[in-house]
């Protein structure tokens, strides 16, 4: 069976001899998340190796800027254009009025605003961080209505969760969900065709208190889903990636890969 990760961050791993024997025998997609330019440099050189070296295995590297990262961007953000133009996706991207309250929420938001109008204009998906800040990012959604987002492990307000299912924003869910009753509900009323898994390795699980944070912990994320909506794991296995496809296939249609 084939698995895609849809939200990770293989740069963060400190054993790159051992993340690489893993990769080698992961079959499917894994989609690598950057928090800034340094870390998208480091996914892209190692999805040129991986994906020249392992035909099973295809990783994307995304580029964004992280909340946390809002602080030290560059004076003018259009320094940053040329990595999202070498970008299939966006992220990860996104406000935290939560964990990162050093970057002001004005500098957040104009950051996160420079990236929806690079997706607006290109229509690419976009991984969106949302904690705390789910209202505000709402709203400047309705500014660029051609920016296609992906919300990354959500657990805030049902209201907001309404509103922006009705916009077809699709959902990651991951390590919390077999843990949270509330990402349990969300996951049960969303449309399938809506549903993405991710594991946010290598920190998320060690942080909810597990200890497997091999790229192979995926498998179980769509167990999780599989319980949860009482399906089996080849009908779990079978919407989600066809999810993945579909937004996958968009994206390298924007902007091809190595």
């Amino acid at each position: 069976m084939e698995y895609c990760d849809f939200h990770t961050h293989l740069d963060w791993y400190e054993d790159s001899l051992e993340l690489e024997n893993q990769l080698s025998g992961f079959k499917g997609t894994i989609i690598a998340a950057s928090v800034d330019e340094k870390s998208f440099k480091k996914n892209l050189a190692l999805a040129e190796k991986i994906n020249s070296q392992f035909s099973g295995c295809c990783i994307i590297p995304t580029f964004g800027i992280h909340p946390e990262k809002v602080p030290f961007v560059e004076e003018s953000l259009s320094f940053y254009d040329e990595f999202c133009n070498q970008s299939p996706i966006i992220g990860e991207i996104g406000m935290d009025f939560c964990w990162y309250k050093e970057a002001s929420p004005k500098k957040q938001e104009e950051v996160l605003r420079y990236f929806l109008h690079h997706c607006n204009n290109t229509k690419k998906f976009c991984v969106i961080h949302t904690k705390d800040a789910e209202q505000k990012i709402l709203e400047l959604l309705d500014d660029y209505p051609d920016v296609k987002p992906i919300i990354h492990w959500y657990d805030g307000p049902e209201s907001v969760f309404e509103k922006l299912v009705e916009r077809n924003c699709y959902f990651t869910f991951g390590c919390e969900t077999i843990h949270s009753v509330k990402i349990q509900e969300f996951l049960k009323t969303i449309p399938h065709n809506l549903i993405l898994a991710e594991t946010d390795n290598p920190t998320a699980e060690p942080w909810l208190g597990g200890k497997d944070n091999s790229v192979f912990l995926i498998k179980r994320i769509y167990s999780d889903i599989a319980e949860i909506l009482g399906l089996s794991e080849n009908k779990t296995a079978e919407i989600i990636n066809e999810n993945s496809r579909r937004i996958v296939s968009a994206a390298l249609n924007t902007v091809k890969i190595l």
